[in-house]
């Protein structure tokens, strides 16, 4: 069953809203949908909708709220995590942007740093933010989450440190960690966040030619924790998702 994002909030069973201009052409014209075709809404809250077709209005697809999804939080990390990755060559950031939504970020937060091989361009950032965010909302919807990660603007490392403070864990992923055997701080991280519901953690990753000495040594003064990612040297777009799959054991699977 199609699966679609709604801005709306505070709705009730029996309740008419409307999919955006775009979900539906999909919905209308792509899936050829007739009226008492059912659908899976989110709203803006979280809320998860069995929803009714119940006809088109100026072009847009209107549907009934049938049922609430009881139970449907479920799907979302227990904690929000945000992502901040150096920018990486071709499309890995999208790649990037459509797994760790599948493994179930919350925020995206593109970093310039030192040895990023591409650079951000600025002439084009509104339309790369919004592919990127289709991305998101794609992924969000085909692996059924209730919330569509967010990607921001890109950040200097500085503008990233003061910021930090906001958050309740900040890790780094640093390959020299993994180099020298030591596996035990992100065990420890992941374990630290069993039973903080909504803490929010920022943890981050270099691009392909990693984080240098000088950031690493900022980050660490910021109270960032260094982390290995297993013994072996991943690369920029696999090292979030090896990340995420390790913190969803740790809150989500480990007994």
């Amino acid at each position: 069953m199609q699966r679609y994002f709604i801005d709306q909030t505070g709705l009730h069973v029996q309740e008419l809203v409307t999919l955006t201009a775009d979900d539906s052409r999909h919905f209308l014209r792509v899936m050829r949908s007739q009226p008492g075709a059912k659908a899976w809404l989110v709203a803006g809250d979280g809320q998860c909708y069995l929803a009714q077709l119940e006809g088109e209005v100026d072009r847009l697809a209107q549907f009934r709220l049938l049922e609430l999804q009881e139970g449907a939080n479920r799907v979302e990390l227990p904690v929000e995590v945000t992502i901040a990755c150096g920018l990486s060559k071709n499309d890995k950031l999208d790649y990037i942007v459509q797994k760790a939504t599948e493994c179930g970020a919350s925020h995206f937060q593109p970093l310039a740093l030192s040895r990023d091989v591409v650079k951000w361009d600025n002439k084009k950032a509104g339309q790369r933010l919004d592919r990127l965010q289709k991305i998101a909302k794609e992924a969000a919807e085909q692996c059924h989450r209730l919330h569509i990660p967010q990607v921001a603007q890109p950040l200097s490392l500085a503008q990233l440190l003061a910021k930090s403070a906001d958050y309740d864990a900040c890790l780094v992923a640093y390959e020299e960690d993994a180099k020298q055997g030591e596996h035990s701080r992100l065990r420890q991280a992941c374990q630290s966040l069993k039973g903080q519901a909504g803490a929010k953690v920022l943890v981050v990753f270099g691009s392909e030619g990693g984080l240098t000495p000088e950031e690493v040594s900022q980050l660490g003064q910021a109270g960032f924790q260094t982390v290995a990612l297993g013994p072996r040297i991943l690369r920029a777009e696999t090292a979030p998702i090896y990340f995420l799959s390790a913190l969803s054991y740790a809150l989500e699977l480990e007994l």
